[in-house]
């Protein structure tokens, strides 16, 4: 039997994580300290995980905002309730079996909803990608269809909007030169082509054009990110008696996605055939949540879904290694902010979803979240700040398809990016 923490420590615990934070980096700072006051004697450490586990309260569907994390062992061999403890479960000969417990309410819900754990079906492996990838996101997967299974909310439209990776008009932006130099970057970073650009040789700026195409380069292509950089040789010369800095040249810098910028193919740290195939892992991993994405939903519910498996991947972590990309989020399972915006980014444009990033501040810190599209408009999602909660209990919707007045509310302020437009979508629980 599993030690639980006490319900009044546990209380604290998610009032001071939940409310009193002030900045996504503060969220680990602060739990760490929380934590670090605890008997981890007491505490139910559950797969490997810093995080305590959920606490059951007196309402048997209802959960305190710590996201779940459960083990094996809490599940029998028929479908059943994966959000409870072992005690409520009647142990059978032949099976484990829920307690029968009154049906939980419909949309809009009073309380939180029983979600029912889901298993995917079974699959033969093209290759090893695939396998590997099944390895590490259809937990996940699981748990969001889980999820989704009970939050479906047909309220909503079903049209949906095709992904424009210039939404933020960053491309469209660029002069001649800078868009000629863009183009051209990517289309070597896509093919994971060695190249030297050298000043001598080109036709304009090439130190204002560099930092010309950063933004572009960075926050329309989700996936390059991850693996692709741009690596200047200054160099400098007198104008009279000041030193003036300039690009030498810029050529590519592919690193180790599975360690940091450091570890570059050019300094023989890696080699392409790795970088290849983790560039090939993290597209397998997203390509496979969007194929079992069920069919059949609502716009609002498509990109539910993939926040939802965002969310229930990933872990905050300031420490993490490459913590700003999608390959950090969906392969590494860790990441900041930045991670989570341009993983639900590369999700959406995946699915064929409008979505953009966006740069802004959240009481007082650096912060990047996303925009999308319905019907009624180009609303805020945040899936760093959803994270907070499991992805069926109603924090999770807090900081999920919001108007900028409602984001504001809460203490995100824009720098830039595409404003909102929509007003109002209700959750599952209005």
């Amino acid at each position: 039997m599993k030690k639980k923490i006490t319900a009044a420590v546990a209380v604290i615990l998610v009032i001071f994580q939940i409310f009193a934070l002030s900045s996504c980096d503060m969220l680990v700072d602060s739990l760490i300290e929380a934590l670090e006051t605890f008997d981890f004697n007491e505490l139910t450490i559950v797969q490997g995980t810093e995080k305590p586990s959920g606490k059951e309260t007196d309402d048997p569907y209802h959960y305190t905002d710590d996201p779940y994390y459960e083990t094996e062992e809490q599940y029998g061999e028929t479908e059943e309730q994966y959000i409870e403890t072992e005690e409520q479960y009647i142990e059978t000969e032949e099976q484990t079996v829920p307690v029968t417990e009154k049906p939980a309410d419909r949309i809009p819900y009073s309380k939180t909803p029983a979600v029912y754990r889901y298993t995917l079906p079974k699959e033969t492996f093209k290759d090893e990608i695939e396998k590997e990838a099944s390895e590490i996101i259809d937990d996940s997967i699981c748990k969001a269809i889980a999820a989704l299974k009970v939050m479906k909310d047909d309220r909503h439209s079903d049209r949906t909007y095709p992904f424009d990776r210039d939404a933020n008009g960053y491309i469209a932006d660029l002069s001649n030169n800078e868009r000629a130099l863009y183009d051209k970057v990517v289309s070597y970073g896509r093919n994971f082509e060695s190249f030297t650009i050298k000043a001598d040789d080109y036709k304009g700026d090439l130190t204002n054009d560099y930092f010309g195409v950063f933004k572009a380069l960075t926050q329309c292509n989700p996936d390059l990110a991850s693996y692709f950089d741009l690596h200047p040789e200054i160099g400098g010369k007198f104008v009279g008696d000041d030193v003036v800095t300039f690009m030498k040249t810029v050529s590519d810098q592919y690193f180790d996605p599975y360690k940091d910028q450091n570890y570059t193919v050019r300094e023989g740290k890696t080699t392409m055939a790795e970088v290849k195939r983790a560039a090939k892992l993290l597209d397998a991993i997203a390509n496979r949540i969007v194929r079992f994405m069920p069919e059949g939903l609502t716009a609002y519910d498509k990109y539910y879904y993939l926040a939802a498996v965002l969310a229930e991947h990933v872990t905050y972590d300031l420490n993490a290694v490459n913590k700003f990309t999608a390959f950090g989020a969906l392969v590494g399972g860790r990441a900041v902010c930045e991670g989570y915006a341009t993983a639900y980014m590369l999700l959406c444009e995946k699915a064929n979803l409008f979505c953009a990033y966006r740069n802004g501040i959240i009481r007082g810190d650096g912060h990047a979240w996303n925009m999308v599209k319905l019907d009624s408009g180009i609303y805020n999602v945040d899936v760093t700040w959803c994270d907070v909660s499991a992805c069926y209990e109603k924090n999770f919707y807090k900081n999920f398809m919001k108007s900028d007045a409602a984001f504001k509310s809460n203490g995100h302020e824009s720098m830039d990016g595409l404003p909102s437009t929509g007003t109002y979508e209700p959750c599952p629980y209005e």
